[in-house]
């Protein structure tokens, strides 16, 4: 009998457990942070990062190959265009140079004996010609002699081009000794210097052994790769503020000097494909030492306008339509008793759940006050209420409605929004935008000047808020707290999805 008791006693508390979870409870309002829609100037900006690098940089190689004999600069020393930079030992290229004069001259004393040779030939011809023409000399002596004066010719022409071969040898080896001497191209510094003295140069066009770097340092460029979204906004000589991470809160001005034609594509055919450009900046004047390859991320200012109504650029969000229509034209939305009652109405009345909805709440059966089974109200998108009669009937079809509007949400697009805050409650407005800059982002149409916003924290914005959610405002103060315990808040760039994010 004591074992009955207990298990009643049991069964009473999980019912009564069970009946109050499924009772209307208080609903919770979202903790959020506000800030005003206001006029000012706001500029448009591409932020890209990138290596600092000399506008005019040089590498010094050698032509010819051997050891170096002299090094007259040490890394970071100034040089002056033809000052002396490398000597390689010349001992074996002046050796060519005077093997080549010898055969110069070689060449030249066979053109003098083949020149020698010709007029002789040349004179014995004249001479048969004229025996033969008084038939003194038979005509065998006659063509014997022209054949001559013709070989004596040939031998003249061989002799030309031997001399001529010689000559060009010999220019060839004295441009190698001139070679051996290597001297500065340009004013500017050893910014790298390779090779000590005794160490071996290898010159030679397939494989280029470099000495040294040379850099003019008096005017320097960053380059650094834009996604293919933003360099479509990009113009020659933009304003650029760029700042070197080894001078923190410095800022030195530049203008966009190159815009590459031709993209890059990496990580092509997958899913992490991304194409960017190459963006040459031209660094301007500044009393900072810059040094190549130091790390800096530039500002590119694409637009501006003097007067434009902005808000926090993470107070624009995503949502698709069906999620913030308004509430049947106007109409209010239901609380929880209310349709707690018209639920239990509907039940009263024969259990029947349908009758089109009438009136300016959407979702509220007109006839029975019970809960119309609209598409609207399985699926969340417009549709008329649920018709049929029998639950079974009316069951059926509110689940084809819901089955339908998930599928049509599915395939909405999301539209950008701000949330408005008016007497406690943030309502969805769809936003057109215009230019963003770091922090802020115009709107051209969808909410008027001093209207609150919501501008945090991310979850809300991006999350938990809903059409009409009631919400409460917290200082910036008292709010700084959460939002350093959330994390930063992720902008959303206008004209991305979610998915696409902020390729920069």
């Amino acid at each position: 009998m004591t074992r009955w008791i207990v298990g009643l006693i049991v069964l009473a508390g999980l019912a009564g457990l069970v009946i109050w979870n499924l009772g209307p409870k208080e609903k919770v309002r979202i903790e959020v942070e506000c800030e005003k829609a206001r006029i000012e100037p706001i500029t448009q900006v591409v932020t890209a990062s990138g290596k600092i690098r000399p506008e005019t940089e040089v590498n010094v190689a050698a032509d010819v190959g051997g050891y170096i004999r002299q090094l007259t600069v040490q890394e970071g020393d100034k040089v002056a265009p033809g000052q002396l930079l490398v000597q390689i030992d010349p001992e074996i290229y002046l050796a060519r140079v005077q093997e080549s004069v010898a055969v110069e001259k070689t060449a030249e004393a066979n053109l003098a004996l083949a020149e020698a040779a010709l007029q002789r030939a040349q004179g014995e011809s004249k001479r048969v010609r004229g025996l033969h023409a008084k038939d003194l000399v038979s005509k065998a002596n006659l063509e014997k002699a022209l054949a001559d004066e013709a070989i004596a010719v040939a031998q003249v022409d061989a002799a030309k081009g031997g001399l001529m071969q010689a000559r060009a040898a010999l220019s060839k080896a004295r441009k190698d000794l001139a070679k051996c001497t290597i001297a500065s191209p340009i004013a500017g510094t050893v910014v790298l210097l390779n090779k000590e003295i005794g160490e071996r140069a290898s010159g030679g066009d397939f494989r280029e052994d470099i000495i040294m770097q040379l850099a003019d340092l008096s005017s320097m460029e960053v380059e650094v790769e834009v996604g293919e979204r933003d360099v479509v906004l990009l113009e020659d000589r933009d304003p650029v503020d760029i700042e070197v991470d080894a001078f923190p809160g410095v800022t030195v001005p530049g203008h966009v000097k190159e815009i590459a034609n031709a993209g890059t594509t990496r990580n092509q055919w997958t899913e992490s494909e991304v194409t960017n450009f190459r963006v040459v900046i031209q660094v301007g004047e500044t009393e900072r030492q810059l040094r190549p390859q130091m790390s800096a991320t530039v500002r590119i200012q694409t637009d501006f306008k003097d007067r434009a109504l902005t808000v926090p650029i993470q107070s624009v969000t995503l949502r698709r339509p069906s999620e913030i229509e308004d509430l049947a034209d106007g109409g209010v939305e239901p609380d929880e008793d209310e349709a707690g009652d018209a639920q239990a109405g509907g039940a009263g009345a024969g259990g029947t759940r349908g009758g089109a909805s009438a009136g300016g709440t959407r979702g509220v059966a007109g006839a029975g006050g019970s809960k119309g089974d609209a598409g609207e109200a399985g699926g969340g998108v417009d549709g008329g209420a649920a018709r049929g009669g029998a639950d079974g009937g009316g069951a059926g079809e509110a689940r084809g409605g819901a089955d339908g509007g998930a599928k049509r949400a599915l395939r909405e697009e999301p539209v950008e929004v701000v949330f408005v805050v008016e007497d406690g409650r943030a309502f969805a407005r769809r936003v057109r935008t215009g230019l963003s800059s770091e922090t802020r982002i115009e709107i051209l149409e969808g909410i008027e000047t001093g209207v609150q916003v919501v501008s945090g924290p991310y979850r809300a914005l991006s999350k938990d808020l809903e059409h009409g959610a009631e919400v409460t405002t917290e200082q910036k103060g008292e709010l700084g707290a959460m939002k350093r315990k959330a994390g930063p808040a992720k902008p959303h760039r206008p004209g991305r999805t979610p998915r696409e994010g902020r390729r920069r």
